[in-house]
């Protein structure tokens, strides 16, 4: 299944592992992708609004006409419809219940139970009573959607009066919590990490742990960007073993071989653990893991999933590697002299001057640079982006 938005050659890369295979790629008519874009022999399936239910119809049909042997998504908005096709069908790969407990933040949460970073402190709520109750408790709160992962739909409410005053003000706030679709978790002002893993059954084949530059709520406002932990710090270290241990815990035959993990550092250097989605992180993460470690997440995630991977050992991992977007500072610019530790650069196209979407690449300006450990990366990228 490929979203229209994507371009990734996965059927490429699974022709070129296993020449016989029978490929066929679920996607809508509006597909960036065009059919003479394909690999060799490739079957393309259309309909017309991959949002629909009739997608998930047509994913069936296919399932019970071709009985493949592997079922493959490249976004999280699809993990739990092909989880569902495959626990009807009996195909290997995360069934539905596991891919739920990505899908459902409460449930997430349950995830981390018994490892060295716990989950951030949450109550679920289903009325206001049961919000004023969960601030009363757990002080300035974030209420945000049950289901999925990311930002959107998100507020946060410091005391009691706000907690009226948003119930007052949006009723379909009351209603989306008599649903059952919202839940409630403290509100840490922190430093956010995300840690990148490419699994293998029950082994952990590359752990990637970084830092954003800025917190999620201020993608907007200032740029997007992480870096790499220096490998032999504490936080590093700790953030490893949980990722470890995640791995560890989950059900024999999980299927799941990529994790993009977020955990929270407050102010004293606790780190609580924020959400988990089975995917490849976003932005330029995939390009950072790629320039240190060697390894394409999105082509090792494709070929472990059809069970076509070949070992491979990641490299040696001694730079570190940094990346920025330009989403809401000030626009990166590259030096006259293009040092060599400037990896990557590309310049933002006059459409992204006028607009500018979080977490979307294509013709934003964006930067990769590598250094010697984690606080040169920063101040490298950094001094792209200052003005003269």
């Amino acid at each position: 299944m490929q979203r229209p938005h994507s371009t990734a050659e996965y059927d490429h890369w699974l022709r070129e592992a296993s020449p016989e295979s029978r490929i066929t790629v679920l996607t809508s008519a509006d597909s960036e992708r065009r059919t003479e874009d394909l690999a060799p022999g490739v079957r393309r399936v259309t309909v017309d609004d991959y949002e629909a239910r009739a997608t998930t119809a047509e994913l069936f049909r296919l399932c019970e006409a071709d009985r493949p042997d592997r079922i493959f998504v490249n976004s999280e908005d699809d993990v739990l419809r092909a989880a569902e096709a495959r626990s009807l069908f009996g195909i290997p790969g995360p069934d539905s219940a596991l891919a739920l407990r990505f899908r459902d933040k409460v449930a997430m949460k349950q995830l981390f139970d018994g490892l060295p970073v716990p989950a951030v402190p949450y109550r679920e709520v289903r009325c206001s009573a049961d919000l004023h109750a969960a601030q009363e408790d757990l002080g300035t709160v974030v209420v945000k959607p049950r289901d999925g992962a990311g930002s959107a739909g998100v507020r946060v409410l410091p005391d009691a009066r706000a907690v009226r005053q948003a119930c007052l003000d949006d009723p379909g706030l009351l209603t989306a919590l008599h649903s059952g679709a919202l839940m409630a978790e403290q509100y840490i002002e922190s430093t956010v990490h995300h840690v990148d893993v490419l699994v293998d059954g029950g082994s952990v084949l590359l752990v990637s742990p970084s830092r954003y530059l800025s917190p999620p709520h201020r993608f907007r406002t200032h740029n997007l960007g992480s870096v790499m932990l220096d490998a032999d710090s504490p936080r590093a270290k700790l953030l490893v073993d949980t990722a470890e241990r995640f791995v560890a815990g989950l059900p024999g035959g999980h299927g799941v071989h990529v994790l993009h993990m977020e955990f929270l550092e407050d102010g004293s250097g606790a780190f609580f653990a924020g959400e988990v989605a089975c995917r490849t992180g976003g932005a330029l993460i995939k390009n950072a893991v790629r320039h240190t470690y060697g390894i394409d997440l999105s082509r090792a995630a494709c070929l472990l999933a059809a069970g076509l991977w070949t070992p491979q050992e990641p490299a040696g991992g001694a730079a570190r590697t940094g990346w920025l977007l330009w989403t809401g500072g000030p626009e990166p610019c590259a030096p006259a002299d293009r040092p060599d530790w400037l990896v990557g650069f590309s310049a933002a196209d006059e459409a992204e001057r006028r607009r500018d979407p979080v977490d979307a690449v294509d013709g934003k300006a964006h930067v990769l640079v590598e250094g010697a450990d984690e606080e040169q990366v920063e101040e490298r990228l950094r001094a792209l982006c200052r003005r003269g």
